[in-house]
């Protein structure tokens, strides 16, 4: 059961103020050309312009700015961690009982699975917490949350650990991150509208036992279902038409479900990606009917990267207990850049009896 969650974003401070304001279409996506200046359509004729994108402002920002993205990455990672914490009453000392999976970002510039280590000291040191009983990381981008999903489940079944932890971050908002996405046409920009708009956040959600929730009483926000995955092979199109998506949405979706499932993915802006989603409805079928809800945040958050699975699992949390507490199931797909496909189900038991949200 998923019973507590925490997030960080550029529209909120923790995971509900997050939600309000991606449910209000309320986003802070600005110009920003102390971050970048997107490269001109023509470097002879026309001036570079201001890269727009959706940052955090309200952290203390000088380890973004000082290009320390170790660092910055922690900390964002450990706001998102203290709201989840404060609100799963855990006490010190749980962590000897807990495990940590955390999704984040594939190899860039200066950043690799090198940079495990000294992430994950600046993390504990940061969000205040001694070692976890397990620790285990992700380097596949948007999808790595919800991969992670299986294996966090399958320990806690196998007793290993008492409660598993998995969770996301990411921020793209460094220059030397930025040129390549640039220089690829990734960016929105006026040289590119086919793009999407860089965002940074980190999301964390607690998987356990009902029984476990409930004896510190707490009531689960939703029960996790099935999870799946698969590799769409490479194409110049940059998706398989649909193929690789639609069967693992087909592995997730209950048959014959009423009422249909809200669908929350990481859509971002760029045409290849929404493509690869029609092709995806067409060969679905029935499997998806009408009337269809559909959920993208990027919409007000932005591409959050290595962030996106763990964003999309707490998000949709929040959307079947307010704004679809009309549905009583959540499909959640993400397309990872690496060519992976995953999609996950959420049903919806009675909110939380201490939520504000209500039934």
């Amino acid at each position: 059961m998923l019973s507590a969650v925490g997030m960080v974003s550029p529209v909120g401070v923790n995971a509900t103020q997050t939600f309000t304001s991606v449910r209000a279409n309320i986003p802070r996506k600005q110009a920003r050309p102390d971050l970048y200046q997107c490269m001109p359509e023509d470097p002879d004729l026309d001036e570079s312009e201001p890269l727009v994108a959706s940052p955090i402002s309200h952290l203390d920002c000088a380890r973004r700015a000082e290009g320390r993205q170790t660092e910055w990455l922690a900390l964002l990672a450990a706001h998102a961690f203290a709201d989840l914490w404060s609100k799963a009453k855990l006490a010190a000392g749980d962590e000897g009982e807990t495990g940590l999976f955390l999704s984040l970002p594939g190899p860039r510039s200066g950043w690799d699975r090198g940079q495990g280590e000294p992430f994950t000291e600046w993390f504990h040191n940061l969000a205040a917490r001694e070692p976890f009983a397990h620790r285990q990381l992700s380097w596949m981008g948007s999808g790595g949350a919800l991969e992670l999903c299986a294996e966090a489940c399958r320990l806690v079944r196998e007793g290993q650990i008492r409660r598993a932890i998995v969770g996301g971050v990411d921020s793209y908002l460094f220059p030397k991150w930025l040129e390549p996405l640039d220089r690829a046409y990734r960016i929105g920009s006026t040289r590119n509208h086919d793009g999407f708009c860089p965002g940074e956040a980190a999301a964390f959600f607690l998987l356990e036992p009902a029984a476990e929730a409930r004896r510190r009483s707490l009531q689960p926000w939703a029960e996790l279902g099935a999870t799946a995955t698969a590799t769409c092979a490479p194409t110049p199109a940059g998706h398989d038409a649909g193929a690789s998506l639609a069967d693992v949405l087909a592995r997730v979706i209950p048959a014959d479900v009423s009422p249909p499932p809200v669908v929350v993915c990481d859509l971002n802006g760029e045409m290849s990606r929404a493509r690869e989603w029609g092709y995806t409805l067409s060969r679905l079928g029935n499997a998806l009917r009408a009337p269809l809800a559909l959920e993208h945040p990027a919409a007000v958050l932005g591409d959050l990267g290595a962030a996106a699975g763990a964003a999309l699992v707490v998000l949709a949390a929040h959307y079947l207990h307010t704004k679809h507490a009309d549905r009583n199931s959540a499909v959640l797909w993400t397309a990872s850049d690496g060519g992976e496909r995953h999609a996950l189900l959420l049903t919806r038991p009675q909110p939380p009896s201490d939520s504000p949200l209500g039934p």
